[in-house]
């Protein structure tokens, strides 16, 4: 008998989700599947006696399900699931429904805060990010310098970005705190209010603000960004940790090809919650693309006040599409790390990365 209830119930509900997907086709909301899928070998030295020197990196890939639908008023609207395609106590990245028209484009969920959508960095010597020496990078796990105004992470929030006057952009994000999905050390709680005063640094409400500008002069394209992040410390003595970052991208043609150019620089204060502990970055670069070729360079120094330390990084390499979504890379990094126990890495790597 429990064995018919249960087979009931499965026609049941299969019967239910094929009405349900009946209607959605009605209504013109389509099913989506994406994602990408990367691997890297790595081959050099980090300069620690324990650490073998060849690694083959392939955990970074994600499957990404959405579902998108405009209505007779105009109004578009859809939702995304970003899973992790390998077993990690995050199993899923972001999550999350959105809403746009001619008022902008409004994200409620888990997602990136405005300033780290909206913020320009250098570009990496590939066209696929593998060869970047911007963290999160591959080759030196102690090196996590970084311009990307990212500290808040994909906590649940309110994000509104408002639409393209003349190239110009902003946005606004709210988290209430900077808990995300339901495990881990920060879960949220399931259907109340969040407890106060029990994240550490950075653990409360956050706040970001985005300014962006994108537009085309002929054969030259311009983009150009600012960001702030404000982010609660939840603790007696820790001070709010506040970030502002600028950037820049510059592409325009050269024989055959693009050439872009950009830089960017990020400030944060008090980023250990301690007052003073202050941190500050640069990163440049350049790449010079033609057909389905890149080459670059790109580099990046950071400081931090912390025990004084300083990280100097270069990236030279390119990348290569071989079909449509799947391209390779080959390059070499080198970090140099400046700290009471100073270390170098020289790292060679060869990476693919596929699209879908």
């Amino acid at each position: 008998m429990k064995k018919l209830l249960l087979g009931t119930t499965a026609l049941a509900t299969a019967a239910l989700l094929s009405a349900g997907a009946a209607n959605a086709a009605d209504d013109g909301l389509k099913f989506t599947v994406s994602g990408f899928y990367t691997g890297v070998l790595l081959a050099g030295d980090d300069n620690v006696a324990a650490n073998r020197g060849i690694s083959l990196d392939t955990w970074n890939s994600e499957i990404h399900l959405g579902a998108e639908a405009t209505a007779a008023n105009g109004l578009t609207y859809g939702f995304k699931v970003e899973l992790e395609g390998y077993s990690t106590g995050d199993q899923i990245d972001e999550s999350y429904l959105w809403l746009s028209g001619a008022f902008g484009k409004l994200i409620v969920g888990n997602d990136d805060s405005v300033a780290e959508k909206m913020g320009y960095v250098s570009p990496a010597p590939d066209a696929y990010g593998i060869l970047s020496v911007n963290s999160p990078n591959y080759g030196f796990n102690g090196a996590t310098a970084t311009t990307i105004n990212a500290i808040g992470g994909d906590a649940s929030k309110l994000i509104y970005i408002s639409p393209s006057f003349g190239g110009f952009q902003l946005g606004l994000s709210y988290s209430p705190d900077s808990c995300e999905d339901n495990v881990g050390a920060r879960a949220c709680v399931n259907g109340g209010f969040e407890p106060d005063n029990n994240g550490g640094v950075a653990g409360g409400q956050q706040f970001a603000a985005g300014a962006s500008f994108s537009r085309e002069f002929g054969s030259t394209s311009v983009g150009l960004s600012g960001t702030y992040t404000w982010n609660e410390s939840e603790g007696a003595g820790l001070e709010d940790v506040t970030t502002w970052g600028l950037g820049a991208n510059v592409g325009f043609g050269v024989g055959k090809g693009t050439v872009t150019v950009g830089g960017s620089y990020l400030a944060m204060n008090d980023y250990t919650g301690a007052k003073g502990a202050d941190y500050s970055a640069y990163d440049a670069g350049i790449v010079y693309a033609q057909g389905p070729f890149t080459v670059g360079v790109q580099s990046i120094w950071a400081d931090f006040d912390v025990a004084n330390g300083e990280i100097w990084g270069l990236s030279v390499g390119g990348g290569y599409e071989v079909a449509a979504g799947l391209g390779v890379s080959a390059g070499y990094i080198h970090y140099d790390k400046e700290t009471a126990v100073g270390t170098d890495a020289d790292v060679f790597l060869l990476g693919t990365k596929l699209s879908f």
